[in-house]
């Protein structure tokens, strides 16, 4: 068992660690947009134009309408107008990942589904112990298997998609 001092340190440790989560959350760009960051697709992605760059043109354009995603990227990959794929990248930062935010079924894709294919399931959220956006916390042994238990999930979250 840890001493009260002891359970200090390793508290103190964890704060630092999730706010290097936090930071590489908020800093992780490709193409000049946040992919990790929490805001809303509509907030995230920036037109070719505003970043100096030609448009490319796609037959069917993707819709960000109604989603929750950070940034969805819609690709066409068939011979027929209706065979594409479209991928949600949600947020990942720690609030995020302990509280189960960024965990959503993706929109369902109109002719995305392909002969032979079986969808994923949608990722399940993970649990919240302790309310919403909940510290980790390990100032008392109580503490410290909630957060081990919420750290856990956190990381199965992930692994399953």
């Amino acid at each position: 068992t840890y001493s009260d001092a002891d359970r200090g340190s390793i508290q103190i440790e964890i704060e630092q660690l999730t706010d290097e989560i936090n930071r590489i959350a908020d800093q992780a760009q490709y193409n000049q947009m946040h992919m990790l960051s929490n805001k809303s697709a509509a907030q995230n992605v920036k037109t070719a134009e505003e970043l100096g760059m030609q448009p490319a043109k796609i037959n069917t354009p993707a819709s960000l309408a109604g989603t929750q995603a950070s940034w969805t990227l819609r690709v066409h990959v068939g011979a027929n107008q209706d065979e594409a794929i479209a991928v949600n990248i949600y947020a990942a930062n720690v609030a995020n990942l302990f509280n189960g935010e960024g965990a959503q079924a993706a929109p369902a894709q109109e002719g995305a589904q392909q002969e032979g294919v079986q969808a994923a399931p949608a990722p399940a959220a993970a649990p919240v112990q302790g309310g919403v956006n909940s510290p980790i916390n390990v100032t008392t042994a109580i503490d410290a298997n909630m957060s081990l238990s919420k750290i856990e999930d956190a990381i199965r979250m992930i692994s399953d998609q």
